[in-house]
């Protein structure tokens, strides 16, 4: 398995974010898988294990961005990049603010059966409000890559996108196709690499789609506490001298769909008390 991040910038705080994802699927992970860390930045994950670095440019993001200078096309182009370099093992894609919690086994077994995985179904744009709404307005009864827009074509947060070996070229080259045909109709951008992604999987694999939270967490909604909680992890393990196995084995020593349920609270009370992050 090919277990893929992207991301640009030098932000200490997102770079922790990713080091820690990485850390709980280095964990559990076995020969055959490779993690790869596409970004401008690499210097800070060149010696961690099965791990390899790939160095961008601003020159590789501007064209990827492509002719609508839509950013988040990269992610797509990102993900074909990798699939051409590898284009039989099965592959995942990972926001930073994720966290393997579940066997990465059984994902691995949903996709040799033929199942693609996103984040999370969140349903219809049409049901929905805002950017997604307007996107839908424009898009739906329209054909994109051979592919008519319907009710069926739910929005599946991406976050985690996980696609079945054989096909990996298919499904991004499908997403690149939909996202262009889309941006080209000059609708509200913002969720069009989610939905393309979300249209792509959805139909190459035959409408046999699982939701990965159940496995894997994603915590965009209160990164506050998550940020906190890693950068303890990570000044402990410094302070202490951890090597990168250590690290690994204070990983799998932890619980955490139990963390995630603590942090969850802390938020909560902090909604009601008025002091939300």
């Amino acid at each position: 398995m090919n277990i893929v991040y992207f991301f640009v910038g030098n932000s200490m705080v997102i770079n922790m974010q990713v080091a820690f994802s990485i850390r709980t699927f280095l964990a559990q992970m076995t020969k055959d898988d490779t993690i790869y860390v596409v970004t401008d930045t690499p210097l800070m994950y060149a010696d961690l294990p099965q791990t390899v670095t790939i160095p961008v440019t601003q020159d590789d993001i501007k064209r990827w961005k492509g002719k609508h200078n839509f950013f988040f096309r990269v992610k797509i182009e990102v993900l074909r990049m990798i699939a051409r370099k590898d284009p039989e093992k099965a592959m995942i894609y990972l926001d930073g603010d994720t966290y393997l919690y579940g066997p990465l086994s059984e994902i691995k077994e949903r996709l040799s059966n033929g199942q693609g995985l996103m984040h999370k179904d969140e349903g219809c744009p049409g049901d929905m409000k805002d950017e997604s709404l307007k996107m839908w307005q424009t898009y739906h009864d329209r054909t994109y890559g051979g592919i008519t827009i319907t009710t069926r074509h739910h929005m599946w947060n991406a976050g985690v996108v996980a696609i079945p070996g054989p096909l990996v070229e298919k499904v991004t080259d499908l997403a690149l196709e939909v996202c262009d045909g889309m941006l080209d109709d000059n609708s509200e951008p913002f969720v069009v690499e989610q939905y393309s992604l979300s249209v792509a999987l959805f139909e190459l694999c035959k409408d046999n789609m699982v939701e990965a939270k159940s496995w894997i967490g994603h915590y965009w909604h209160y990164k506050y506490y998550w940020s906190r909680y890693i950068a303890k992890f990570f000044v402990k393990a410094y302070s202490l001298n951890y090597t990168i196995d250590e690290q690994l084995e204070k990983i799998r020593q932890t619980d955490l769909a139990w963390v995630h349920k603590r942090l969850l609270v802390k938020r909560t009370l902090a909604k009601f008390l008025g002091m939300i992050h």
